[in-house]
């Protein structure tokens, strides 16, 4: 500006002291330029006089009036100054001034304009700030020298307000503008004579050696005005900057107040910022705007020189050309700045646009770039407080955002696809805050409606970051979208535990809070709070639990807290309900899971997919017999499992249960336990139940806990009343069923222990059942009392063995124990001691079955056998003959189903039938399938009237197989009498010896035996046949023997046939003193009755005698076997009432006769 008040001196000589005589020139001025010489000495003495002893030349001078300008024009021409002020000469092609008529009609002098035309103006700042300028005729007017510096005013120095110490004067230059405002402020001053100054056709040079820039204004034409409260200088022309050439104009305006600032518009088109860059903030970048376009710019400068402040629009390239006074444009960008005073001095920017491409602008680039950066455009306001040094000390925003894709590279790893966003906040050196954070993102192909997030990043020492991302909103989201949306830059626990567990799934609302601290590569997460409400979901749970489905509710996350509120859903087999899910991941080697609500399925599935679940409850696997249970449920309760391995804790749980159509298969011994409803109570200690059951067809009243320690199973006890039939049990209870048949009532309990044992104990009341111990002689029908107990070991298959039973009744005890092998699949053996069975009494017994026999071992005690012999007697020849329960089919598998090996030894007493007994029996024997196929017996009789001798009484029998299912039957004893006595065949025969063999006629069982008996030395009593025999034959006196003291026999000897429960005798023959007898005939034991005949001979001794003598011998005695005399007989009958009847014609016939009289007899 001083160079302009510089120039401003060369036409000082405008100074003109009167208006006389100029009127009538105004007139003739009006119609056109006219010669006025006359004036010429005039400007030439009063411009002089400016010069301060300098001199003013004008060559020629013309005046001109243009109408409606209020003033008139003089021209001049050829001017030159030299001396006084002006250092060096100066030349001037032409002037123009303007005088106002107003002030010339009141007889004052006022100029307000002058035109300059061809000067070159240059302008210099070297590099300690000084300013230095030269005028100098323009490239048209090589002839004009050039102007100096006006003395008096010197170069214009560095601007500064400071006073040098020591309180001198103001530096030059500061005085120099405070004496120009103060020339401009003084009503009778130089400068109050102009109102403006132009210079045309010139070039302004402005060269900075601080900035190494120089500007040149082309064909510039300049203009300077005051209206006494500022001087304003305006350039118009074309503008060269670097690379720019622009139109435009550049206004400065100097208000006169001295503490004021100067100020400056610039209006350029085609320019290129980069062009200004030196003279802006560094901090808008202006080096990188390259490209052309429209630019005004307000700004203020310091008293110092220094810029203030300012204001840049920036519009498409051509704009400002095309803009109208009524229709301006709308800039692209607007900047504005204020220095800012006081602390760290700098800038105050406030950078607008309504629309941007947010990676060309320098400004987001270099302070929003690390934190977030944007591909497309936006549009809004940054405001920027930035410092002296170039720091930025804070920075306000506001924008809008049209589609693009956001990259937040603190959070995410790929850029978010975005349909639009709002973005308010501030960045400082302390952080990044966001009071609006609005985003529309496309995720996976689906455009999301715009919605808020809250955004925070504060910054740390050593390059430490704290970021805080939150968002609530109702996006309907898949997972991966979710995932899309949740910052991966760190993939913290919440995001990999939602990719790893979240696999489908439809959210209604979901929220998210992360705050995390970055620092180079490596994150930590601080906090982390997600909430998701979703509807047809899958999460996968554990690894062991699998994936739930179709879950409807809510996840909410907390630091490694994972709740699920879920108003449905289905885990494995499991359908839930109003269920809370808790997953603790807070503590890695820790980790638990927690679930409640109200669950429903099928036992089976359920219980089999909880066991496998790796929940530490996989004993019940073990301890449930899960593939024979069947059935519904539904529970109430809760639940807690470690999820570490091993597991930090046992599984934690409580459920109220209650099972509907509950069915265990093959749960006791092959029996189904089943419950129309149950309820159970299932604990970490145990599960419990109570309530009505059925096992089998048996109902009972259970109670059962599964005891449960360290999550293993420790037992499992059910306790029972029950009422049901004893075939029902017959799977528990071996070989009982066969023996008891009925109704029984009692209590049981089962247990299992966790060793896998199982035993069932029972107790029984048996008062409405039968007890058939057959061919043990027992039977209780139903109504006696009668009661059993039972310990029985169980397997997965079943019976595995009593381990220990009794049962009492009316003559009725026992007790022992019943082994199974094979699993329980097959009886072992049975043990059995202390047997009281009506009238028998057994010290041992003992059942063993082998592989390829049965051994039954009696020992001790006293025996009715006579169900027993009975039921031989009866089965003998029959094939499967059960001589065990007295059926007439053996039982297939059953005990009878494989040969017996029978010992009995030290049976003190053998009741047989007739009720009478053997002492001291010892016997072997074999029976198959109810067949006695061997035996071995030894035994004593007992006397059958006293006085026998000692030593007899001894009895030995066996049978013997022989080749191809042959047998050999033999028996002998040393007291026929007391042998046929205690068997209650008869009593009626004394001592003797007798032996009998007998052989099977056919292979057994088809035949019955053929054989022979002898018997010695015996007699024969009051036998009834007998004394009938011989009172029919008359033998009176062999008859008084035979009433009396018996009739003595030396032999007794007979062929017979046995079978079909008939004796038939051939050939028989009893000899003795008195008298001789044969036999022959058929003795039905199964009819009892008699069919037989013979002979009786007296004198029996004669008649052998005479049977001797040769010849006559067989004369005398006959070849029938009689005597000489003798009689025929004939017995038939029933062995009650037998009929004895003699041929009268034989008796007392020699013999030779008796088979003739026997034949006619017999005819």
């Amino acid at each position: 500006m001083i160079w302009l008040v510089r120039l401003m001196t060369f036409v000082l000589f405008l100074t003109i002291s009167g208006a006389v005589g100029l009127a009538f020139l105004f007139e003739r001025a009006s119609r056109g330029p006219l010669d006025a010489q006359f004036l010429t000495p005039w400007i030439e003495r009063n411009a002089s006089a400016q010069l301060a002893g300098g001199a003013v030349s004008v060559g020629a001078t013309r005046i001109a009036l243009q109408p409606g300008q209020q003033g008139a024009f003089l021209l001049l021409s050829d001017v030159q100054a030299t001396g006084g002020t002006v250092s060096e000469p100066l030349n001037m092609a032409e002037v123009a001034l303007q005088l106002s008529l107003p002030d010339a009609l009141l007889g004052r002098l006022r100029i307000t304009r002058l035109d300059i035309d061809g000067f070159r103006l240059a302008v210099r700042r070297d590099t300690s700030g000084r300013i230095g300028y030269s005028i100098t005729p323009a490239a048209t007017q090589p002839g004009l020298s050039a102007a100096g510096a006006v003395p008096g005013w010197g170069d214009v120095a560095e601007a500064s307000s400071a006073l040098p110490a020591g309180g001198g004067e103001m530096a030059s230059g500061q005085l120099a503008l405070n004496r120009l405002r103060e020339s401009l402020t003084d009503g009778d001053g130089l400068l109050s004579l102009f109102q403006e100054v132009r210079i045309g056709g010139a070039e302004l040079i402005f060269d900075d050696a601080v900035t190494d820039q120089r500007v040149v204004v082309h064909d510039a034409t300049l203009s300077f005005g005051t209206d006494r409260r500022a001087v304003e200088v305006s350039v118009g022309g074309l503008f060269e900057a670097g690379s720019s050439f622009s139109d435009g104009t550049l206004t400065v305006t100097t208000p006169l107040d001295p503490g004021a600032d100067v100020a400056l518009a610039l209006a350029l088109t085609d320019f290129a910022l980069a062009d200004a860059a030196a003279y802006l903030p560094s901090t808008l970048h202006a080096d990188e705007r390259m490209h052309g376009v429209d630019l005004r710019l307000e700004a203020s400068l310091q008293s110092n020189g220094r810029l203030a402040r300012f204001e840049a629009q920036q519009f498409p390239q051509g704009a400002l050309g095309e803009a109208r006074a009524t229709f301006q444009p709308e800039p692209e960008m607007s900047v504005s700045g204020r220095r800012r005073i006081g602390g760290a001095g700098g800038w105050t920017l406030d950078l607008q646009a309504p629309v941007i491409d947010f990676a060309s602008e320098p400004v987001f680039r270099e302070y929003l770039s690390e934190t977030f950066s944007f591909a497309g455009d936006v549009g809004g306001s940054v405001k920027m407080e930035v410092a002296e040094d170039g720091r930025l000390l804070r920075l306000d925003f506001a924008t809008l955002i049209a589609p693009g894709a956001l990259t937040i590279p603190d959070l995410y790893t790929q850029p978010v696809a975005l349909n639009a966003g709002r973005f308010e906040g501030s960045l400082t050196p302390e952080g990044l805050s966001f009071s609006r954070f609005e985003l529309a993102p496309v995720i996976n192909g689906h455009a999301l409606p715009l919605r808020g997030f809250d955004f925070d990043l504060q910054r740390g020492p050593e390059d430490q970051q704290v970021i805080r991302l939150g968002f609530d909103n109702d996006w309907p989201l898949r997972p991966a979208d979710i995932l899309a949306l949740w910052p991966d830059v760190g993939d913290d626990g919440g995001r990999q535990w939602f990719a790893d567990n979240i696999a489908d799934g439809l959210t209604r609302q979901q929220a998210l809070s992360l705050s995390l601290t970055t620092q180079g590569k490596s994150f930590r997460v601080d906090d982390l709070r997600a909430a998701i409400a979703f509807t047809g979901g899958r999460v996968n749970v554990t690894e062991g639990l699998g994936q739930a489905v179709d879950v409807t509710g809510r996840v909410e996350i907390d630091n490694g807290l994972y709740q699920m509120a879920l108003t449905g859903g289905r885990l494995g087999a499991i359908d839930g309900t109003d269920t809370n899910v808790t997953l603790d991941l807070r503590e890695p080697d820790r980790g638990s899971l927690a679930f409640e609500g109200y669950f429903t399925g099928a036992i089976r599935e359920s219980l089999s997919y909880l066991s496998g679940a790796d929940l530490g409850l996989e004993t019940l696997r073990e301890a449930l017999p899960l593939s024979q249970i069947s059935g519904t449920y539904s529970a109430v309760g809760e639940l807690r499992a470690s999820l570490a391995q091993p597991a930090a804790f046992n599984p934690e749980f409580d459920f109220r249960v209650e099972v509907e159509n509950a069915v265990v298969s093959d749960f006791l011994g092959g029996m189904d336990l089943s419950a129309d409803l149950l309820p159970v109570r299932v604990g970490p200690d145990r599960i419990a139940t109570i309530g009505p059951v059925r096992l089998g067809n048996i109902a009972a009243e259970a109670t059962s806990n599964l005891l449960l320690e360290n999550g293993g199973v420790q037992a499992l006890k059910v306790n029972a009343t029950f009422a049901g039939t004893i075939a029902d049990a017959a799977s528990l209870l071996g070989p009982i069923p066969d023996y008891i048949k009925g109704a029984a009532t009692g209590e049981l309990t089962y247990t299992q222990t966790r060793t896998g044992q199982r035993v069932l104990e029972i107790s029984s009341t048996l008062n409405r059942a039968d007890i058939n111990l057959a061919p043990l002689p027992y039977f209780k029908p139903a109504g006696q009392p009668a009661s059993a107990e039972a310990v029985v070991l169980l397997n997965e298959r079943g019976l595995e063995s009593i381990k220990r039973f009794s049962l009492d009744g009316p003559a009725l005890s026992l007790t022992g124990e019943i082994p199974m092998k094979d699993g329980g699949q097959e009886f072992d053996r049975a043990e059995l001691q202390n047997l009281i069975v009506g009238d028998s009494g057994i010290g041992r017994l003992s059942v063993v079955n082998q592989p390829e026999f049965m051994t039954i071992a009696l020992e001790d005690g006293q025996l009715d056998g006579r169900p027993l012999i009975e039921a031989i007697l009866r089965g003998q020849g029959k094939r499967n003959a059960n001589i065990i329960t007295g059926e007439t089919e053996a039982r297939a598998g059953g005990l009878n189903d494989k040969p017996w090996i029978v010992s009995v030894t030290g049976v003190r007493r053998f009741v047989v039938p007739g009720g009478k007994a053997f002492n001291d029996i010892t016997l072997q024997a074999t029976v198959d399938k109810g067949a006695v196929l061997q035996f071995d017996l030894s035994a004593t009789a007992p006397p059958h009237l006293p006085g026998r001798a000692p030593g007899l009484g001894n009895l030995r029998a066996s049978m013997t197989p022989r080749a191809n299912g042959f047998y050999r039957l033999a028996f002998q004893s040393d007291d026929a009498g007391s042998l046929f006595s205690t068997l209650g065949l008869t009593s009626d025969i004394r001592g003797g010896r007798i032996a009998v063999v007998a052989e099977s006629a056919l292979p057994l069982p088809k035949g019955g035996w053929l054989g022979r008996m002898e018997l010695s030395d015996f007699s024969i009593l009051q036998a009834p046949v007998m004394v009938q025999l011989l009172s029919v034959a008359s033998l009176t006196g062999i008859l008084e023997l035979a009433s009396g003291s018996g009739l003595q026999f030396v032999s007794l000897g007979s062929n017979f046939t046995y079978g079909n429960s008939a004796l038939y005798l051939d050939d028989l023959r009893m000899v003795g003193p008195s008298v001789g007898l044969t036999a022959e005939g058929s003795v039905d034991f199964g009819g009892r009755r008699f069919e037989v005949e013979g002979n009786v001979t007296p004198f029996n001794l004669f008649s052998e005698f005479a049977g001797s003598l040769p010849i006559i011998g067989g004369v005398l005695t006959g070849t029938d076997g009689g005597g000489v005399f003798s009689a025929g007989y004939r017995i038939d009958g029933t062995f009650d009432a037998p009929a004895v009847t003699v041929n009268p014609f034989q008796v007392l016939t020699p013999g030779v006769y008796r088979q003739w009289f026997q034949d006619i007899f017999n005819n």
